[in-house]
């Protein structure tokens, strides 16, 4: 065989150093890429580590704020406080370590995620209630100056557009407040007949024999209930607002019977108008709420609107419904007077509220102890009935289609407080409408009761759970005919209390009172 050429030899060195060139740079290349490779996966898990210490970080704050929000409601006892604050420290140290602490594959960590987005996810739900329930409270407890509006009314076929136009007529008046008579005075320059019957002048302007009349916004009520067609056949061409200047006072300190003690007297006023809760009117739904806390019982007193009774500060007869004219103390002071008793707190609610509520909550279901129809046209069948806003306060409203008249929308009323009470009470509408049934009752909703009552109230409830006595009670009487203070020499419908019915409330608050 023949030997290899020089060349050959030549050739076979240089492509073993070739060979053996490739493998080092194979080799350093494959180092390089596994150097970067390795690199960028630090750079990964050290952003990642960052990720998770942020969320951990945004967590923290949002359980701060979630405390807060909780806290502030002041509504929880104090060993519910304690607790709570104990296990959310707990918790929130646990879930920031689990987070912000490097664990092997992360395995921990992404369980810690899950877990604080699904309790964050719970912190802001309850936190927009809570939210919401104090502001709720604090418009609540902001005390409301009460109005009266002032209307000059006119035929509605009159040539009277604006008041100005009366320069030089005379104007009817009935009961009106000396600062309305000025202002009008000033900017119509007409003068003032003060009669003693308040029906008699607003015959006499839809008969065309007199021109104008100033009447009150809750005289215009009774005046549209007393005259038919008044409303359609009229104007009111000028408005006056009056501040009401309370001649009672509801108090609450100068008595053992307060929430502090547990033994207290809630009045519930609904009164006859829509709009803002300052505007006083006639008190239509007339609701004493006697609460024993000791005892754990509950008893509602009806008494019918058109009750006729002793007005406090005026020393005269009139219907229970025209003392809310006069302002809320009016009516609260009178009540007292007619069932020998002191009441300490009140509540305020206007139709706004009945209609706005009822509709918030999807409608209600109320029992209906009769079939009829309201003057308005609702119909209701005797037995449950689902009716919205404006159908429950028909139906609260309604007295004419029974013959028990007024002691029969005394307890209809109850029925339609009972069946929203049911509606709320509902946890489904707790969990989806809470925050729509607050805003539904801003602004319509009034109260002197103390925020830090309302408070002591809860926390008691929460703390000891217990079950309640509730019981219902109406008084009676008997329809007649006769002069009221508010509507002068007129003769109206009232109602004599039966003084049967009225000694057995007495004794009934008595009982729950304990005395």
């Amino acid at each position: 065989m023949a030997g290899k050429h020089k060349d050959d030899y030549i050739e076979d060195y240089r492509l073993r150093r070739q060979e053996e060139y490739d493998a080092s740079n194979t080799s350093k290349k494959k180092t390089r890429m596994k150097s970067r490779k390795s690199k960028k996966v630090k750079e990964n898990k050290s952003k990642l580590d960052i990720v998770f210490k942020v969320i951990a970080f945004i967590y923290v704050i949002l359980t701060i704020v979630f405390f807060i929000s909780v806290v502030k409601m002041d509504l929880l006892p104090l060993m519910y406080i304690m607790i709570f604050t104990i296990a959310e420290v707990v918790f929130t140290i646990a879930m920031g370590i689990g987070l912000a602490k490097k664990h092997k594959n992360y395995k921990l960590n992404i369980f810690c995620l899950i877990i604080v987005l699904l309790i964050s996810s719970v912190y802001v739900y309850v936190a927009t209630y809570a939210n919401a329930t104090t502001q709720f409270l604090g418009s609540v407890f902001t005390e409301v100056e009460e109005t009266d509006e002032y209307y000059v009314v006119v035929k509605n076929n009159s040539n009277y557009s604006k008041i100005e136009d009366l320069k030089n007529k005379e104007i009817y008046l009935f009961q009106v407040e000396d600062d309305v008579k000025e202002e009008v005075g000033s900017k119509s320059s007409a003068t003032f007949k003060t009669t003693d019957n308040l029906t008699q002048i607003a015959k006499d302007l839809t008969n065309s024999k007199i021109e104008a009349i100033l009447v009150s916004s809750s005289q215009y009520g009774i005046l549209s209930d007393e005259i038919e067609k008044f409303k359609e056949n009229t104007k009111i061409i000028y408005t006056a607002t009056h501040k009401i200047v309370k001649t009672a006072e509801v108090e609450k300190e100068d008595t053992k019977y307060n929430v502090e003690n547990g033994i207290f007297n809630i009045y519930i006023s609904g009164i006859d108008t829509s709009g803002r809760i300052s505007n006083v009117s006639r008190s239509d739904a007339n609701i004493l709420v006697t609460i024993n806390t000791k005892t754990h019982e509950v008893l509602l007193t009806s008494i019918p609107r058109d009750y006729y009774v002793t007005l406090h500060s005026k020393k005269a007869k009139d219907k229970l419904t025209h003392s809310g004219i006069y302002g809320i103390s009016e009516t609260v002071t009178t009540v007292e007077d007619l069932l020998d008793i002191d009441i300490n707190y009140y509540v305020r609610v206007n139709f706004t509220t009945v209609i706005k509520l009822v509709d918030t909550l999807g409608g209600i279901d109320v029992y209906s102890d009769y079939t009829f129809t309201t003057t308005e046209g609702h119909h209701f069948n005797k037995g449950k009935n689902h009716i919205n806003g404006t159908q429950a306060l028909a139906f609260s409203r309604e007295r004419y289609a029974f013959t028990a008249g007024d002691n029969q929308r005394v307890k209809n009323q109850q029925h339609v407080i009972e069946a929203i009470i049911n509606k709320v009470l509902d946890s489904n509408t707790i969990l989806t409408k809470y925050t729509s049934i607050l805003n539904s009752l801003e602004g319509s909703f009034q109260t002197n009761i103390d925020q830090k009552d309302i408070s002591k109230l809860v926390k008691e409830q929460l703390q000891t759970m217990p079950s309640w006595k509730i019981k219902t009670n109406s008084l009676t009487g008997t329809g007649a005919s006769n002069t009221t203070y508010s509507a002068g020499s007129q003769k109206l419908y009232v109602m004599i209390p039966n003084s049967e019915s009225v000694q057995n409330a007495k004794k009934q608050i008595k009982s729950v009172m304990g005395e």
